[in-house]
């Protein structure tokens, strides 16, 4: 009986490391290809948020002023943008939004300008 016990070991042995070994070279692949899939639909995301940060950008800096929960809105926007890196110009179109008043000017105000 442990001559077939210690040959079934053997077997085992055998089939076992060399399926051991192809399933970790698999996986390993796999992660690498989903790793690279997720960098480019990151890179994806972060130019769709670019494009929709400066469109409302512009949208705000025509109408002169931009509401407190507008103005929270694309904060929260952009800084989800900004934790994707390589940000530049919308660092300094953030600060001009943010020296925007936060209420629509009156008529008297707007003939005073």
């Amino acid at each position: 009986m442990s001559e077939k016990i210690m040959e079934l070991i053997t077997w085992l042995g055998a089939l076992g490391i060399p399926s051991i070994f192809a399933m970790t070279v698999w996986c390993i692949r796999c992660c690498l290809q989903y790793t690279r899939q997720l960098k480019v639909l990151a890179k994806a995301q972060q130019a769709q948020m670019r494009s929709q940060l400066l469109e409302q950008y512009h949208f705000y800096m025509d109408d002169g002023w931009i509401s407190e929960e507008h103005m929270e809105d694309w904060e929260n926007q952009y800084q989800a943008y900004h934790s994707l890196g390589e940000n530049g110009i919308l660092d300094s179109r953030r600060a001009e939004l943010l020296k925007l008043p936060n209420r629509k000017p009156n008529k008297e105000e707007q003939d005073n300008e």
